[in-house]
């Protein structure tokens, strides 16, 4: 069995999913999810229902319960703070009864033998407001390019707000050396700051009209864009890569926390462009 704490905002839970449904597939054993943290948690809201999962849910166990499961089984409990950020190849061998996996595990390398699967799971099945399925058919008629600015609880956060001031500039020039006419659409938890600190030289539509309630809906119209430009967010991650372009342009940026001794290497896919 393998569980996994569910935790964080809808980007880091896609994460967290993804892993223990590969290992889940890779070790032909079940998995379930742990979202009592959101019982107390209020930054965020548990927020895989909005799409094609139908997932089993572990209950904590009292102390002498998990004793008593410990005496007869193999217990493992993984905790990604203790280990390493970046990709751990021998983490899928680990031999258990039960393996307990906390962390954010944001590297594709430990799902992406089971891309079709976790693809196929991150369909979003939770109706779209009107505004999102006109907008996704414009997309669809353009060349469409997402741009998205993390905020919200990144502002004065020591290790989260990098200073991206070139970045956005820089990737826009790389876009429009090599689409022709980009058609920009920016998102944020904090819009009114966007549009008030933010132009391009192109079409530019400002997308307004979702909140935390309705955010599966960005991660929506940000993969039916063409082409992608990221915040250093795993929220804006998902959108890239659930972008289905064979041809997309990702850009990403290189520095994703404001710390050197944090191994960030294997974050951003190889054939992303870092900046």
């Amino acid at each position: 069995m393998i569980i996994i704490k569910i935790k964080g905002g809808l980007g880091n839970q896609l994460f967290q999913y993804a892993i223990a449904k590969a290992f889940s597939l890779e070790t032909k054993r079940p998995f379930k999810l742990d979202i009592s943290i959101f019982e107390w948690y209020k930054l965020h809201n548990y927020g895989l229902h909005h799409f094609n999962i139908t997932p089993e849910f572990y209950t904590p166990e009292s102390k002498w319960k998990m004793k008593l499961k410990k005496f007869f089984n193999k217990v493992v409990f993984y905790n990604e703070d203790h280990h390493q950020f970046n990709y751990n190849p021998n983490l899928i061998d680990t031999k258990s009864d039960f393996l307990f996996l906390e962390g954010y595990y944001q590297t594709q390398k430990y799902f992406i033998k089971y891309e079709k699967e976790i693809r196929n799971d991150f369909q979003i099945i939770s109706p779209l407001k009107q505004q999102t399925t006109d907008m996704v058919a414009y997309m669809q008629s353009v060349n469409a390019v997402s741009i998205h600015f993390r905020r919200g609880d990144y502002v004065g956060n020591a290790m989260h707000e990098t200073d991206k001031t070139e970045y956005y500039k820089e990737a826009m020039k790389i876009i429009e050396s090599k689409v022709a006419n980009p058609v920009y659409f920016l998102f944020s938890d904090d819009i009114p700051w966007v549009k008030e600190n933010f132009t391009t030289n192109f079409e530019t539509h400002y997308v307004d009209f979702n909140d935390a309630s309705t955010n599966f809906e960005d991660i929506k119209l940000m993969s039916s864009c063409q082409h992608n430009i990221m915040a250093n967010s795993s929220f804006s991650w998902w959108g890239a890569w659930l972008n289905p372009n064979p041809n997309k342009i990702v850009i990403a940026p290189k520095l994703w926390f404001n710390d050197d001794k944090v191994n960030t290497s294997d974050v951003i896919p190889e054939n992303w462009i870092r900046l």
